[in-house]
Protein backbone atom coordinates (compact mmCIF):
# COMPACT_ATOMS: atom_id res chain seq x y z
CA UNK A 1 0.00 0.00 0.00
CA UNK A 2 1.55 3.52 -1.18
CA UNK A 3 2.24 6.31 1.37
CA UNK A 4 -0.96 8.02 -0.37
CA UNK A 5 -3.39 5.28 0.12
CA UNK A 6 -2.20 4.89 4.00
CA UNK A 7 -2.91 8.46 4.86
CA UNK A 8 -6.29 8.31 3.12
CA UNK A 9 -7.29 5.19 5.00
CA UNK A 10 -6.10 7.05 8.57
CA UNK A 11 -7.97 10.28 7.68
CA UNK A 12 -11.60 8.28 6.43
CA UNK A 13 -10.98 6.28 9.92
CA UNK A 14 -10.36 9.65 12.04
CA UNK A 15 -13.57 11.28 10.08
CA UNK A 16 -15.64 8.00 11.09
CA UNK A 17 -14.38 8.15 14.99
CA UNK A 18 -15.66 11.23 15.10
CA UNK A 19 -18.29 11.40 13.40
CA UNK A 20 -19.54 8.19 15.53
CA UNK A 21 -18.23 9.11 18.71
CA UNK A 22 -17.67 13.22 18.90
CA UNK A 23 -14.93 15.42 18.30
CA UNK A 24 -14.09 14.97 22.34
CA UNK A 25 -13.52 11.45 22.67
CA UNK A 26 -11.82 11.17 19.08
CA UNK A 27 -9.80 13.68 20.58
CA UNK A 28 -8.60 11.99 23.52
CA UNK A 29 -6.60 9.06 22.53
CA UNK A 30 -4.86 10.42 19.22
CA UNK A 31 -0.87 10.57 19.35
CA UNK A 32 -0.87 14.18 18.14
CA UNK A 33 -4.16 16.11 19.27
CA UNK A 34 -5.53 15.57 22.67
CA UNK A 35 -8.18 17.63 23.97
CA UNK A 36 -5.75 17.81 27.34
CA UNK A 37 -2.84 19.18 25.22
CA UNK A 38 -5.32 22.11 23.84
CA UNK A 39 -6.83 22.79 26.95
CA UNK A 40 -3.48 23.75 28.38
CA UNK A 41 -2.13 24.91 25.40
CA UNK A 42 -4.65 27.56 24.19
CA UNK A 43 -5.33 29.73 26.77
CA UNK A 44 -8.81 29.63 26.65
CA UNK A 45 -11.37 28.10 29.42
CA UNK A 46 -13.09 24.86 29.13
CA UNK A 47 -16.55 25.95 28.11
CA UNK A 48 -14.75 27.70 25.39
CA UNK A 49 -13.33 24.56 24.45
CA UNK A 50 -16.62 22.89 24.45
CA UNK A 51 -17.94 25.48 22.31
CA UNK A 52 -15.24 24.44 19.62
CA UNK A 53 -15.84 20.73 19.81
CA UNK A 54 -19.56 21.46 18.97
CA UNK A 55 -18.39 22.65 16.01
CA UNK A 56 -16.89 19.88 14.80
CA UNK A 57 -18.71 17.38 12.60
CA UNK A 58 -15.63 15.50 10.73
CA UNK A 59 -12.76 15.73 9.97
CA UNK A 60 -13.20 18.35 7.18
CA UNK A 61 -14.64 20.32 10.00
CA UNK A 62 -11.49 20.48 12.54
CA UNK A 63 -9.49 22.85 10.81
CA UNK A 64 -12.63 25.78 10.51
CA UNK A 65 -14.38 25.46 14.29
CA UNK A 66 -10.47 26.17 15.85
CA UNK A 67 -10.11 29.28 13.60
CA UNK A 68 -13.75 30.26 14.44
CA UNK A 69 -12.89 31.10 17.80
CA UNK A 70 -9.50 32.48 16.87
CA UNK A 71 -11.14 34.62 14.69
CA UNK A 72 -13.21 35.85 17.57
CA UNK A 73 -10.25 36.26 20.24
CA UNK A 74 -8.29 38.42 17.03
CA UNK A 75 -11.36 40.47 16.93
CA UNK A 76 -11.35 41.37 20.83
CA UNK A 77 -7.67 41.80 20.75
CA UNK A 78 -7.63 44.14 17.50
CA UNK A 79 -10.71 46.55 19.62
CA UNK A 80 -8.50 46.27 22.70
CA UNK A 81 -5.65 47.64 20.60
CA UNK A 82 -7.97 50.38 19.56
CA UNK A 83 -8.99 51.52 23.58
CA UNK A 84 -5.11 50.75 24.15
CA UNK A 85 -6.15 47.87 26.86
CA UNK A 86 -3.08 46.34 26.15
CA UNK A 87 -3.44 43.48 28.38
CA UNK A 88 -6.67 42.36 27.43
CA UNK A 89 -4.84 42.77 23.96
CA UNK A 90 -2.04 40.94 24.86
CA UNK A 91 -4.25 38.27 26.05
CA UNK A 92 -6.70 37.88 22.90
CA UNK A 93 -3.86 38.01 20.12
CA UNK A 94 -2.06 34.95 22.36
CA UNK A 95 -4.99 33.15 22.17
CA UNK A 96 -5.99 33.79 18.88
CA UNK A 97 -2.58 32.53 17.79
CA UNK A 98 -2.14 29.15 19.72
CA UNK A 99 -5.98 28.75 18.39
CA UNK A 100 -4.80 28.56 15.29
CA UNK A 101 -1.56 26.09 16.00
CA UNK A 102 -4.50 24.00 16.98
CA UNK A 103 -6.54 24.24 14.41
CA UNK A 104 -3.60 23.53 12.10
CA UNK A 105 -2.16 20.68 13.86
CA UNK A 106 -4.56 18.27 12.88
CA UNK A 107 -4.84 19.42 9.28
CA UNK A 108 -3.45 17.26 6.44
CA UNK A 109 -0.25 18.33 5.44
CA UNK A 110 -0.69 19.10 1.75
CA UNK A 111 -3.43 21.13 3.05
CA UNK A 112 -3.21 24.96 2.11
CA UNK A 113 -5.19 25.71 6.04
CA UNK A 114 -2.10 24.30 7.49
CA UNK A 115 0.33 27.16 6.35
CA UNK A 116 -2.34 29.76 6.66
CA UNK A 117 -2.97 28.46 10.58
CA UNK A 118 1.57 28.18 11.11
CA UNK A 119 1.67 32.02 9.38
CA UNK A 120 -1.02 33.38 11.63
CA UNK A 121 0.03 31.80 14.70
CA UNK A 122 3.39 33.36 14.50
CA UNK A 123 2.13 36.18 13.31
CA UNK A 124 -0.44 37.09 16.35
CA UNK A 125 1.93 35.70 19.05
CA UNK A 126 4.48 38.07 17.84
CA UNK A 127 0.97 40.76 17.82
CA UNK A 128 0.88 39.84 21.43
CA UNK A 129 4.45 39.70 22.21
CA UNK A 130 4.83 43.58 23.93
CA UNK A 131 1.48 43.69 25.52
CA UNK A 132 2.30 40.04 27.43
CA UNK A 133 3.42 40.05 31.57
CA UNK A 134 6.58 39.65 31.50
CA UNK A 135 6.76 40.96 27.70
CA UNK A 136 8.72 38.68 25.10
CA UNK A 137 11.37 39.91 23.27
CA UNK A 138 11.80 38.65 20.04
CA UNK A 139 15.29 36.83 19.44
CA UNK A 140 17.16 35.48 16.26
CA UNK A 141 20.18 33.57 16.53
CA UNK A 142 22.65 32.92 13.75
CA UNK A 143 23.37 29.18 12.46
CA UNK A 144 24.96 28.63 9.86
CA UNK A 145 23.53 30.38 6.65
CA UNK A 146 20.09 30.27 8.47
CA UNK A 147 18.89 32.39 11.88
CA UNK A 148 16.74 30.32 14.27
CA UNK A 149 13.78 32.36 15.71
CA UNK A 150 12.92 32.52 19.03
CA UNK A 151 11.12 34.37 22.35
CA UNK A 152 13.20 35.83 25.33
CA UNK A 153 11.04 36.00 28.38
CA UNK A 154 13.02 37.85 31.46
CA UNK A 155 12.39 36.86 35.41
CA UNK A 156 9.69 38.50 37.15
CA UNK A 157 11.63 41.10 39.50
CA UNK A 158 15.14 39.14 39.16
CA UNK A 159 18.13 40.58 37.53
CA UNK A 160 20.54 38.36 36.23
CA UNK A 161 18.70 35.20 36.57
CA UNK A 162 19.64 31.59 34.96
CA UNK A 163 18.02 30.47 32.33
CA UNK A 164 15.67 27.99 30.76
CA UNK A 165 16.64 26.97 27.15
CA UNK A 166 13.41 25.68 26.18
CA UNK A 167 13.24 22.86 22.80
CA UNK A 168 9.10 21.80 21.48
CA UNK A 169 9.01 18.41 20.08
CA UNK A 170 8.06 17.08 16.51
CA UNK A 171 5.01 19.02 15.88
CA UNK A 172 4.84 21.46 18.78
CA UNK A 173 6.22 24.66 18.29
CA UNK A 174 7.94 27.78 20.25
CA UNK A 175 4.58 29.65 20.78
CA UNK A 176 2.94 26.37 22.19
CA UNK A 177 5.65 26.28 24.84
CA UNK A 178 4.23 29.68 26.19
CA UNK A 179 2.35 28.72 29.45
CA UNK A 180 5.18 26.57 30.68
CA UNK A 181 7.89 29.29 30.26
CA UNK A 182 5.63 31.33 32.36
CA UNK A 183 5.74 28.70 35.33
CA UNK A 184 9.70 29.59 35.00
CA UNK A 185 9.17 33.06 34.88
CA UNK A 186 6.88 33.46 37.88
CA UNK A 187 10.06 31.78 39.91
CA UNK A 188 12.97 34.24 38.62
CA UNK A 189 13.64 32.15 35.51
CA UNK A 190 14.32 33.94 32.32
CA UNK A 191 13.38 31.80 29.71
CA UNK A 192 14.21 31.05 25.68
CA UNK A 193 11.88 29.00 23.65
CA UNK A 194 13.58 28.52 19.77
CA UNK A 195 12.54 26.65 17.17
CA UNK A 196 15.62 24.53 15.74
CA UNK A 197 15.72 22.89 12.72
CA UNK A 198 12.64 21.09 10.98
CA UNK A 199 10.48 22.87 13.69
CA UNK A 200 8.12 25.67 13.35
CA UNK A 201 9.14 28.19 11.39
CA UNK A 202 12.69 26.27 10.09
CA UNK A 203 10.24 23.25 9.13
CA UNK A 204 11.11 22.08 5.87
CA UNK A 205 7.58 23.33 4.84
CA UNK A 206 8.50 26.63 5.49
CA UNK A 207 11.40 26.40 3.70
CA UNK A 208 13.82 25.50 6.24
CA UNK A 209 16.10 22.66 6.96
CA UNK A 210 15.44 19.20 8.14
CA UNK A 211 15.85 18.11 11.70
CA UNK A 212 18.79 15.78 12.46
CA UNK A 213 18.75 13.91 15.80
CA UNK A 214 22.50 13.31 15.58
CA UNK A 215 23.63 17.06 14.86
CA UNK A 216 20.45 18.99 16.68
CA UNK A 217 22.57 20.01 19.49
CA UNK A 218 24.87 22.47 17.38
CA UNK A 219 21.66 24.61 17.40
CA UNK A 220 21.70 24.29 20.65
CA UNK A 221 25.21 25.23 20.63
CA UNK A 222 24.43 28.20 18.99
CA UNK A 223 22.17 29.51 20.72
CA UNK A 224 24.01 28.81 24.06
CA UNK A 225 26.71 31.16 22.38
CA UNK A 226 23.98 33.60 21.76
CA UNK A 227 23.23 33.70 25.51
CA UNK A 228 26.54 34.70 26.71
CA UNK A 229 26.90 37.91 24.36
CA UNK A 230 23.11 38.97 26.88
CA UNK A 231 24.34 40.35 29.99
CA UNK A 232 20.77 40.47 31.34
CA UNK A 233 21.25 36.58 32.30
CA UNK A 234 23.10 34.43 34.53
CA UNK A 235 24.90 32.51 31.89
CA UNK A 236 26.81 29.63 34.18
CA UNK A 237 23.08 28.58 34.80
CA UNK A 238 21.43 27.52 32.12
CA UNK A 239 18.98 24.36 32.18
CA UNK A 240 17.87 22.65 28.65
CA UNK A 241 14.29 21.65 28.92
CA UNK A 242 12.58 19.61 26.38
CA UNK A 243 8.61 18.67 25.35
CA UNK A 244 8.35 15.54 24.00
CA UNK A 245 10.93 14.84 21.09
CA UNK A 246 12.67 17.92 22.64
CA UNK A 247 13.20 15.96 25.34
CA UNK A 248 15.26 13.91 24.20
CA UNK A 249 16.68 16.66 22.04
CA UNK A 250 17.66 18.36 25.17
CA UNK A 251 19.46 15.15 26.53
CA UNK A 252 21.85 15.09 23.42
CA UNK A 253 22.60 18.70 23.78
CA UNK A 254 23.54 18.46 27.26
CA UNK A 255 25.83 15.21 26.30
CA UNK A 256 27.87 17.38 23.80
CA UNK A 257 27.67 20.93 25.71
CA UNK A 258 28.74 20.78 28.95
CA UNK A 259 27.92 24.99 29.91
CA UNK A 260 24.50 22.81 30.09
CA UNK A 261 23.32 23.06 33.98
CA UNK A 262 20.76 20.59 34.15
CA UNK A 263 18.42 19.34 31.80
CA UNK A 264 14.54 18.35 31.90
CA UNK A 265 12.67 15.66 29.49
CA UNK A 266 8.96 16.30 29.75
CA UNK A 267 7.83 13.13 27.87
CA UNK A 268 10.75 12.50 26.14
CA UNK A 269 11.99 9.13 24.39
CA UNK A 270 15.01 7.24 25.00
CA UNK A 271 14.73 4.93 21.70
CA UNK A 272 12.50 6.10 18.59
CA UNK A 273 13.21 2.44 17.41
CA UNK A 274 10.67 0.81 19.98
CA UNK A 275 7.49 3.11 18.69
CA UNK A 276 7.84 1.45 15.18
CA UNK A 277 4.94 -1.08 15.16
CA UNK A 278 2.63 -2.71 12.35
CA UNK A 279 0.02 -0.19 14.10
CA UNK A 280 1.84 2.95 13.86
CA UNK A 281 -0.95 5.38 12.43
CA UNK A 282 -0.18 7.21 9.33
CA UNK A 283 -0.29 10.96 10.88
CA UNK A 284 2.57 9.97 13.17
CA UNK A 285 4.70 8.37 9.94
CA UNK A 286 3.61 11.91 7.61
CA UNK A 287 5.17 14.10 10.68
CA UNK A 288 8.37 12.26 11.12
CA UNK A 289 8.51 12.20 6.81
CA UNK A 290 8.37 16.32 6.99
CA UNK A 291 10.24 16.46 10.50
CA UNK A 292 13.18 15.06 8.96
CA UNK A 293 12.65 16.29 5.22
CA UNK A 294 11.95 12.79 3.57
CA UNK A 295 10.26 12.12 0.66
CA UNK A 296 8.47 8.81 2.04
CA UNK A 297 7.55 6.77 5.10
CA UNK A 298 9.92 4.16 4.37
CA UNK A 299 12.97 6.57 4.47
CA UNK A 300 11.99 8.11 7.48
CA UNK A 301 11.43 4.81 9.29
CA UNK A 302 15.22 3.74 8.21
CA UNK A 303 16.35 6.90 9.26
CA UNK A 304 14.92 6.31 13.06
CA UNK A 305 15.99 2.74 13.09
CA UNK A 306 19.61 4.36 12.57
CA UNK A 307 19.25 6.98 14.29
CA UNK A 308 16.97 7.29 16.59
CA UNK A 309 18.00 5.68 20.11
CA UNK A 310 20.16 7.59 23.12
CA UNK A 311 22.34 4.44 23.29
CA UNK A 312 26.29 5.62 24.14
CA UNK A 313 24.79 8.97 24.36
CA UNK A 314 22.70 9.18 27.39
CA UNK A 315 26.15 8.13 29.00
CA UNK A 316 28.02 11.68 28.53
CA UNK A 317 25.35 13.72 30.24
CA UNK A 318 26.97 14.28 33.37
CA UNK A 319 24.61 17.06 34.71
CA UNK A 320 21.48 16.24 36.64
CA UNK A 321 18.19 15.20 34.81
CA UNK A 322 14.34 15.41 35.64
CA UNK A 323 12.42 12.63 33.63
CA UNK A 324 8.67 13.78 33.58
CA UNK A 325 6.68 10.52 32.68
CA UNK A 326 2.67 9.79 32.49
CA UNK A 327 2.51 5.80 32.38
CA UNK A 328 -0.12 6.09 30.09
CA UNK A 329 1.77 7.62 27.89
CA UNK A 330 1.01 5.79 24.47
CA UNK A 331 4.05 6.60 22.51
CA UNK A 332 6.73 6.31 25.09
CA UNK A 333 7.04 3.53 27.33
CA UNK A 334 8.28 3.61 31.08
CA UNK A 335 11.13 1.37 30.81
CA UNK A 336 12.77 3.96 28.81
CA UNK A 337 12.81 6.31 31.37
CA UNK A 338 14.69 3.43 33.17
CA UNK A 339 17.36 2.94 30.18
CA UNK A 340 17.85 6.84 31.07
CA UNK A 341 18.56 6.27 34.60
CA UNK A 342 20.23 3.26 34.30
CA UNK A 343 23.18 4.84 31.58
CA UNK A 344 22.87 8.23 33.69
CA UNK A 345 24.26 6.09 37.08
CA UNK A 346 22.14 8.12 39.82
CA UNK A 347 22.09 10.99 38.10
CA UNK A 348 18.71 11.30 36.86
CA UNK A 349 15.24 12.04 39.13
CA UNK A 350 12.24 10.49 37.76
CA UNK A 351 8.37 12.24 38.13
CA UNK A 352 6.11 9.53 36.72
CA UNK A 353 2.29 10.33 37.24
CA UNK A 354 0.63 6.55 37.51
CA UNK A 355 -2.75 7.90 35.48
CA UNK A 356 -0.43 10.46 33.11
CA UNK A 357 -0.54 10.63 29.16
CA UNK A 358 2.00 12.19 26.87
CA UNK A 359 3.95 14.65 28.56
CA UNK A 360 1.28 14.48 31.34
CA UNK A 361 -1.15 17.14 29.92
CA UNK A 362 -3.92 15.61 32.42
CA UNK A 363 -1.97 16.55 35.43
CA UNK A 364 -0.55 19.40 34.63
CA UNK A 365 -0.97 22.08 37.33
CA UNK A 366 0.71 19.89 39.53
CA UNK A 367 3.08 18.69 36.89
CA UNK A 368 4.22 22.28 36.26
CA UNK A 369 4.93 23.05 39.48
CA UNK A 370 6.85 20.29 40.28
CA UNK A 371 8.69 20.85 37.17
CA UNK A 372 9.82 23.87 38.03
CA UNK A 373 10.42 23.81 41.79
CA UNK A 374 13.27 20.78 40.58
CA UNK A 375 14.74 23.69 38.67
CA UNK A 376 14.73 25.98 40.87
CA UNK A 377 16.58 23.47 43.67
CA UNK A 378 18.62 23.03 41.26
CA UNK A 379 19.98 26.39 40.25
CA UNK A 380 20.33 26.82 43.71
CA UNK A 381 22.81 24.38 44.69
Amino acid sequence: MSDQELSERFYQNVDTFIQVLGAEQASKTDIFFRISRAAIGTNVDYSETQRILADITGFHTWYDAWAKSAERFLALAQEAERRNRTITAGENFLRAALLYHFAQLFTRPEDHRRSEGQEKRVAYYRKACPYLLPSVEQVWVDFGDRRLPGYFRPAIAVENPPVVLMMPGANSVKEELHHWALEFNQRGLATLAFDGPGQGEVSVRNGGIPLRLETYHQAVTAIIDYLATREDVDNARIVAWGQSTGGQLAIRAAAHDKRIHGVVSLGGSYDYRLEITPTTPADVWEEARDLYGFDTFAQAKDYVLEKGSLESIAEKVTCPLLLIHGELDNIVALEEMQLIQQETEGKTDLLAYKNGNHSVCNYNLEMRAAMADWVMDLVRR
